[in-house]
């Protein structure tokens, strides 16, 4: 389960799926690259560059990012 905003994310707005990931941006370290959570596909890496309007999830099921 992933939280945007303090609020729980337990479900997909566009598909409905309940597989969410959390996109983090930035360079990653590699204790991270090698994390679980990264390869187990609950922790998307989203690039290095920032916008401020970037999504912070993404939907393993369907692939929309919100």
């Amino acid at each position: 389960m992933a939280t945007i905003g303090g609020k729980e994310m337990t479900e997909c707005p566009k598909c409905g799926g309940t597989d969410i990931a959390m996109i983090l941006y930035g360079l990653p370290s590699d204790e991270l690259l090698n994390s679980k959570k990264v390869k187990e596909g609950k922790i998307i890496l989203g690039g290095c560059c920032v916008s401020g309007k970037d999504p912070k999830l993404e939907c393993n099921d369907c692939g929309w990012r919100y």
